[in-house]
């Protein structure tokens, strides 16, 4: 199941590797570690209007707050337990303002 959000959100990037990878964003006051990037894709929107006309540059990836830490449990299926969820972020091309779109959990 997934909620849906479009909140503004703030990204640090690891400029050092090629190619940048994200490493954390912040939201709602609080720092998300990513600890895996899951994939990624563009949505070009409506571009025949121009009032509705974005790109967005999405991410899926697998994130925590960072002050939490797994507990190396493993559930029944044999998954690392964690604190973590699946979130999509996007950075807008035109306006290069990152947002939240949907957690997963």
């Amino acid at each position: 199941m997934a909620k849906r959000y479009d909140e503004r959100i703030e990204v640090a990037w690891d400029a050092t590797s090629q190619p940048s990878t994200l490493v954390a964003f912040f939201w709602r006051s609080r720092r998300y570690a990513i600890d895996q990037q899951l994939s990624d894709w563009r949505d070009g929107g409506d571009l025949w209007d121009r009032e509705r006309a974005h790109e967005r540059e999405y991410f899926r990836v697998l994130a925590r707050p960072a002050d939490a830490l797994a507990s190396g449990d493993l559930d029944t299926d044999g998954f690392l337990v964690t604190p973590g969820a699946v979130f999509d972020i996007y950075r807008d091309r035109f306006t290069g303002q990152w947002r939240l779109a949907r957690v997963w959990d």
